[in-house]
């Protein structure tokens, strides 16, 4: 059975590894798309073949940008519940204002 201090340090050691994972899976999925544009552009491949490959690799990229966000709502949503139940402050949050809606729908 978990204390709060060990919750905490769990849910924030998760929490920044996942935050590192959406991340790095989307810098992957931009060169990949990048890569695939320009070889689209260079190599003599059938159009609509590489057009339909580029829009699914549209919406894989659509799809890891609100991951990114839901992520960063999820890790507003855990900070919340933490002072809820008084656990430990994790001093690498960071500030609420990215958690919001308006916030994010400001962004897009």
């Amino acid at each position: 059975m978990l204390d709060s201090h060990s919750a905490t340090a769990r849910l924030v050691r998760q929490m920044k590894s996942t935050e590192t994972a959406v991340s790095n899976a989307l810098i992957e999925a931009l060169g990949l798309m990048q890569t695939a544009a320009i070889a689209q552009r260079d190599v003599a491949a059938p159009v609509v073949k590489t057009q339909a490959a580029m829009q699914r690799m549209s919406k894989m990229v659509e799809g890891l940008v609100s991951a990114q966000g839901d992520t960063l709502r999820v890790h507003g949503q855990l900070r919340d519940v933490s002072r809820v139940v008084n656990a430990p402050d994790e001093p690498t949050c960071p500030d609420q204002e990215i958690f919001t809606t308006a916030s994010a729908s400001q962004v897009a």
